[in-house]
C-alpha cells in the first residue's frame, strides 16, 4: 500500500490533465511544459518506489514550481500556492518515510 502512496500524486495529475484535455476537445491545447509537470511527480514516484529517498526532491521541485506560479499569477494565487505547499509537504513526508524504511532494513 505504501508503494502506491509514492506514485499517487502522479496518477492524480495525469488524470486531471487528461480530463482537462478531453474538455478542451483536441490535442492542440497540449503545452510542452505540461510534460515536465507530469514528468516530475512521475519520476519522483518511480524513484521513491525503488526506495531512493532523494526522488522526493523532484516532487518538492514540482511543489516549488506551483508555489512560484501561484505567487506570480494573480487570478490563481491561493489555488497554486496551496497546492504547491501541499505537494511539497507530501513529498517531504514521503521522502522521510522512504529514508526511514530503508534504515530499518
Amino acid at each position: 500500500m505504501r508503494k502506491f502512496l509514492y506514485i499517487m500524486p502522479a496518477v492524480l495529475i495525469c488524470m486531471l490533465y487528461a480530463l482537462l484535455a478531453a474538455l478542451a476537445g483536441d490535442i492542440t491545447g497540449f503545452q510542452p511544459i505540461a510534460a515536465a509537470y507530469i514528468g516530475l511527480p512521475l519520476a519522483a514516484g518511480i524513484l521513491l518506489r525503488k526506495e531512493k529517498w532523494w526522488g522526493s526532491l523532484l516532487g518538492m521541485a514540482m511543489g516549488a514550481i506551483l508555489i512560484y506560479n501561484g505567487m506570480t499569477a494573480q487570478p490563481q494565487l491561493i489555488a497554486g500556492f496551496v497546492a504547491g505547499l501541499i505537494l511539497a509537504a507530501y513529498y517531504a513526508v514521503m521522502g522521510l518515510v522512504c529514508a526511514g524504511s530503508k534504515k530499518k532494513n
